[in-house]
């Protein structure tokens, strides 16, 4: 029982590995909107709010595959924290 505990978490770090090596090269190309944008010749408007990590970037680093990286992972964390916080919050206690 206990090698196949070892076998699925040795899967969730492989798939995770893998999904933070392809996030950056997935992330160079234009989104789906920006493409549309591109195609059209329309010019989008200046947004109010640029986000904390506009453009999957994280400020002060000038590599473009690890800011990407850094990016993802930081913003993952944030909607894991978010979402325990509300899950913790929504738990009912008898």
């Amino acid at each position: 029982m206990e090698n196949i505990s070892i076998w699925k978490w040795l899967a969730v770090i492989i798939v995770i590995l893998a999904i933070f090596l392809y996030i950056p090269v997935y992330i160079a190309g234009p989104d789906g909107l920006e493409a549309v944008f591109e195609t059209y010749g329309f010019e989008p408007a200046g947004a109010p709010w640029i986000g904390f990590f506009p453009d999957y970037t994280f400020p002060g680093i000038a590599d473009p595959w690890i800011t990407s990286l850094f990016a993802g992972i930081i913003g993952t964390f944030i909607v894991f924290a978010v979402a325990y916080g509300l899950g913790k919050l929504m738990v009912v206690k008898k």
